[in-house]
Formats: C-alpha cells, structure tokens, sequence
C-alpha cells in the first residue's frame, strides 16, 4: 500500500525572478501512512560536486519559485552533512531576504554552542554570511518536552503567508532537506522508537534517543513538504561507499519498515540525489544535474 501523497512539484520560476503579486495557493490534504511505498524519484550524479550543485539549484529554484507564487519561502533544514552542503551556496538572489527558516531537527542545547547546536554551527558556516535573519530558534535549554512544545508554537505563531498550512492543519515546508543516519533515521526519528509512530500530530516532538534529548519535526510534518530531497555523497577511507547500505535500504529494500528504518517512509515523497559511491549497491541508471533539478 503507497504512501497517499500528493506532491507539488517544485520548478523553475519562468521568465524574470523580479518579486510578483502572491496569488492563493492550494495545499492539499494527504494521509501520513507507515507503510514504505516504491521511490520515484531518484537521481545519480558521478560525482560529490556534482550532487551539491544539484542541491544548491533546487533551493535556489524553489525558493524563488515560491516568493513568485506567494512572497515568502519556508526552508527546513537538519544538521550534519546537509550543513556542508549548504556551505558552499552563494544566494544568486535576493530570496533570502524573503526566506523563514526551521530546523528538522535539533539537541536541546544551548543555541550558540558550535560544538553540539545546530543553529550555532548553520550560523557559522553560511546563514550570518547569507544574511538569513528570519530563524525559528529553540530556547536554548535541556528541558526536551518543552523546547518541543514552545518550538511548535513558535511555528503555529508564522502566519501562513510564510508558513502555509494544509486543510489537515499541518504546516507545508516549501523545501525540506532531510539527512538520514546509517540506522536509518531521519531528524530525530529513529528506529523502533514511539516518535516514529506520530502520524495525527504534533508537529514537532521530543526524542529521547541520546542525552542531551532533541526536538524534531514528526513524520507528517516531513511528508507534507512540497519538495523534500536527500542527498547522500562523499565516501572516506573507513567507509569507501559513503552510505551505500542506508541508501539502499532507504530507496530500495522491500523487507524494511519505517519502524525498522525511518528513512523509507520518505520514499515516495522525496527526490533523492546520490553520488556514484553511494548508490552503488544498487541498480541505477546515471542522470545529470539538469535532470534533477527538473525533477526537483
């Protein structure tokens, strides 16, 4: 049984990138489901900057494609690898002036705390240098239960303009960068854990998997972006293939659950974008960059 997801694809926006009247925008409701449905779209690029090109272009599309429809972009993004990637994108635009910004995920610690805080660490190496001010930050505390309560309301408190809603009630991310950990999680959604199971609300949980805890979006919530993309490259000497088995889970394994390995309950609605190293366990044909972000 598939994942009832509707996707809007995310494009390039035609013609001049110049702000324009917002016009309504329709959202539509779909049902989170615990069920991994087959992957539809799934790209491999030869090589590491190949990938991250593709990822810069995609936020750069999406974003202006979403200030043209309605004058803002909600942009979710997690910690780890997805941060270098981000790293090294230059705005072409003046969308980030118009961009909100939400963490997927992110330790109840201190928010200027480079070693452990997500937020710390995104400033550092390309939000202060893009000159994005518009960040949905936690408090700053340990307390895991509450940092997760008051991070949801300081989402509910955005006005749809910048954060729409669906007719499920459930906040519609205009990109979503996910990341997803050897074990398969995704966020703070790890394997055989009650989070995984949220699929009615809330919008963000506590998870208790190490100490400190961290908050996360939940599993609807990550469904419901417009476009969600996962992008797996790189490889080191310890692992030459990068994340070859996870991908292959994530994408590809019909024994797996969503309970057993988070990741595959994106299967349907995200883009995934790997380098030739990660995706070598299984059987795909190469794309291009140009192939991808028309996906996208």
């Amino acid at each position: 049984m598939n994942l009832k997801l509707l996707l809007l694809s995310c494009c390039f926006a035609a013609g001049s990138h110049a702000f324009q009247a917002p016009h309504p925008t329709t959202y539509f409701t779909r049902s989170t489901q615990l069920c991994a449905a087959p992957a539809k779209k799934v790209h491999v690029l030869p090589t590491e900057n190949e990938v991250t090109q593709a990822v810069h272009q995609i936020v750069e599309s999406c974003a202006k494609q979403a200030i043209s429809k309605r004058g803002h972009f909600a942009l979710a993004i997690p910690g780890g690898s997805v941060l270098k990637v981000l790293s090294s994108l230059d705005p072409s635009d003046d969308w980030v002036s118009k961009t909100t910004l939400c963490f997927v995920n992110h330790k109840c610690v201190d928010i200027t705390d480079e070693s452990s805080a997500i937020e710390a660490q995104a400033r550092a190496k390309f939000l202060d240098r893009w000159g994005l001010t518009d960040i949905i930050s936690l408090n700053g505390s340990s307390d895991g239960k509450k940092e997760a309560d008051d991070y949801e309301s300081k989402m509910k408190a955005l006005p749809e303009s910048k954060l729409p809603r669906d007719e499920d009630g459930f906040p519609v991310f205009d990109l979503s960068l996910i990341g997803v950990g050897d074990d398969g999680h995704i966020g703070s959604l790890y394997p055989n854990r009650d989070e995984i199971d949220i699929v009615d609300g809330p919008w963000v949980t506590a998870a208790f998997q190490k100490d400190p805890p961290s908050i996360s979006l939940t599993l609807p919530v990550m469904q419901r972006a417009q476009t969600t993309v996962i992008s797996a490259a790189g490889q080191s000497v310890k692992y030459p293939n990068g994340k070859a088995g996870a991908m292959r889970l994530a994408i590809a394994d019909e024994a797996v659950t969503p309970k057993d390995f988070p990741a595959s309950a994106l299967r349907e609605c995200a883009m995934w974008i790997l380098d030739e190293a990660n995706a070598s366990e299984m059987e795909l044909t190469m794309s291009t960059i140009e192939k991808a972000v028309a996906d996208a």
